[in-house]
């Protein structure tokens, strides 16, 4: 097995011979994750269904949460940061992307697993949780640019306005089963840019 250094860890990680098979043990992921759930899914399923061997698998992640994430974050494409100049303009857009997310890619179907399982498995927690981490940074980096052009209303709470922001949508998809559109997002922007926003 070639071996590339990792930078970030000073180590040496493998470096996958066949993308081929790297594709198919994410894909397998995937869909077993879709059909089973979590709690369901083994690495033995996820070597059957990629046509691979269990020490493949083990050799690039050493958990069935560490390729859950990792394939979770393969098919869901990452947050592009607008930067428009324009709060507005950027956080529509952002909320956008989110919402396509959740209704043209496989997060749909395999989130309220994830987010169940995540309850009871801490590595699957922390995982799941840098994730989000790194996608929430987009939302604040948009309410920092905007707080620097003076944008917004003096003491506003990032956080809380972020929350505010995404937790429709959210709620729709987990708890009331509600159609994700951007109908809905653009409604609950309409509703809460003038409260963000300075007069």
């Amino acid at each position: 097995m070639t071996e590339v250094r990792d930078a970030t860890e000073g180590c040496l990680a493998p470096r996958w011979r066949s993308r081929r098979a790297e594709s198919a043990i994410l894909e397998a992921t995937i869909a077993l994750l879709g059909e089973v759930g979590f709690s369901g899914l083994t690495i033995e399923g996820i070597a059957a269904r990629a046509g691979v061997g269990k020490a493949t698998i083990y050799r690039h992640w050493p958990s069935k949460a560490e390729v859950a994430v990792e394939a979770f974050k393969a098919f869901i494409p990452p947050l592009e940061d607008p930067d428009t100049g324009s709060f507005a303009d950027d956080i529509r857009a952002v909320l956008m992307q989110i919402v396509d997310g959740l209704s043209n890619s496989p997060l749909s179907a395999i989130l309220p697993s994830l987010v169940e399982a995540a309850e009871r498995d801490p590595e699957l927690e922390r995982l799941f949780k840098e994730f989000g981490t790194g996608r929430r940074a987009v939302l604040r980096g948009v309410f920092t640019r905007a707080a620097s052009r003076g944008e917004l209303r003096d003491g506003l709470d990032t956080d809380v306005a972020v929350d505010v922001l995404v937790g429709p949508i959210f709620t729709r998809r987990l708890i009331t089963r509600a159609p994700v559109t951007r109908k809905h997002a653009n409604a609950v922007l309409d509703l809460v840019l003038p409260v963000l926003q300075k007069a």
